[in-house]
């Protein structure tokens, strides 16, 4: 069977920016770390332990979920549905109960809120006081499972756990269900939630920016970097067939390229390796598009080895003169702010120059660039703590 073209036709995307592409392009543009104090009150953070957070904060979802049905659902999945909906709206799509309906969601680390009370009941008072309403939304794949209950998608239903890369291997396998015939529609992305928890566990293997010195802002490929803002959000697309797309007349919001992906054997379990040079090998798979390419948004977050990996590898493959957006300095690590944000370059936004990084690293090679953009074909990079690595190609209709 001859593979198909895909494209994206809907997006739904929160995150510490609101709700919307809207409020997004308005947060890219002001360029500002969007920080908020991070919850404290269990105790679980060291002294001089980062007190910022980019959460997402209150946010009124009833127009994609119901109060009721929401309280049947942790926080992750509560992102998740909302934010599937919302991008179905987008894309123009009232019912997809079908068997051939995917959903391909990536997640760094579950819902952590859920899964800390239920460890919390069983750790004090037995596993006998355990709830099965807890447990069924405490691992990792719940959020997907939900969307599929929710929406009757009865096709294919996979969860990627791939750290800072699961955005990105989500889309690519969401996309290769529609091209391969095996679905009409998928819908990919990524949902996180930062809990307490999470977000001191992050701070004890000094992933996260800290107080002092320069601060505990993000500062991708700046001199002063210190690590990255952990955040939350989700952003879900929905793909198709372009010939389907174009016969329900609906509008394309990109076309879904190639994706490369690749492993860093020199990587700790958690934290980056320094084998730019196989990377930056994989991502050369990609040569016949990457000199068209006239905009790369940056997998760089403010993580010290891991901006330099980023920088290696993208000097090492890509013209000097592209564009490279960094949103993570914005909306910080995690809850696949990133595609939102390739979006927005193929529609046409302005970025504004990251308030935090005035001070880039000669060293790397690379610097954020800011102004209007109106990419035509765009890169997308992830570098993963642990080894992951996925580059994909986004292209305007």
């Amino acid at each position: 069977m001859k593979r198909r073209d895909v494209v994206v036709t809907g997006i739904g995307c929160i995150g510490p920016w609101g709700i919307g592409m809207q409020e997004l392009a308005k947060a890219m543009q002001r360029a500002e770390p969007i920080t908020a104090p991070v919850d404290r009150r269990s105790e679980y953070h060291r002294k001089g332990a980062a007190t910022l957070v980019a959460a997402c904060g209150p946010l009124d979802l009833s127009p994609w979920l119901d109060p009721q049905q929401a309280r049947r659902m942790s926080p992750l999945s509560q992102f998740a549905v909302a934010t599937a909906r919302m991008a179905l709206q987008d894309a123009g799509l009232r019912e997809v109960r079908s068997d051939r309906t995917a959903i391909a969601l990536a997640t760094a680390f579950g819902p952590g809120t859920f899964t800390e009370q239920l460890a919390r009941q069983v750790l004090e008072k037995g596993g006998k006081a355990a709830s099965p309403f807890l447990f069924t939304d405490c691992v990792a794949n719940a959020p997907a499972g939900q969307v599929a209950i929710d929406l009757g998608a009865r096709g294919a239903n996979v969860t990627i756990c791939q750290r800072e890369a699961g955005p990105l291997l989500a889309l690519a396998h969401g996309a290769n269900e529609v091209a391969a015939g095996r679905a009409d529609v998928c819908l990919a992305g990524a949902v996180d939630e930062m809990s307490e928890l999470s977000h001191a566990i992050l701070d004890r293997f000094r992933a996260l920016a800290r107080p002092g010195g320069s601060g505990e802002v993000p500062r991708p490929f700046d001199r002063r970097r210190r690590g990255y803002l952990a955040g939350e959000g989700a952003t879900i697309l929905v793909l198709e067939a372009e010939a389907a797309a174009r016969a329900r007349g609906v509008r394309m919001l990109c076309r879904v390229g190639p994706t490369v992906r690749a492993f860093d054997p020199s990587a700790g379990r958690a934290s980056f390796g320094t084998g730019h040079e196989a990377l930056a090998r994989a991502l050369g798979r990609l040569a016949g598009t990457l000199c068209e390419v006239d905009t790369v948004v940056s997998s760089a977050s403010g993580a010290i080895r891991g901006d330099a990996l980023e920088a290696a590898v993208l000097r090492a493959a890509c013209a000097q003169s592209t564009n490279v957006l960094v949103p993570k300095a914005v909306h910080g690590e995690y809850g696949g702010g990133t595609l939102a944000s390739a979006l927005l370059a193929l529609r046409g936004a302005e970025f504004g120059y990251p308030s935090a990084c005035r001070e880039p690293d000669r060293a790397l090679g690379i610097a954020p660039t800011s102004g209007f953009v109106h990419a035509r074909r765009v890169l997308c990079s992830a570098l993963a703590a642990g080894g992951a690595a996925a580059w994909s190609i986004l292209e305007a209709p």
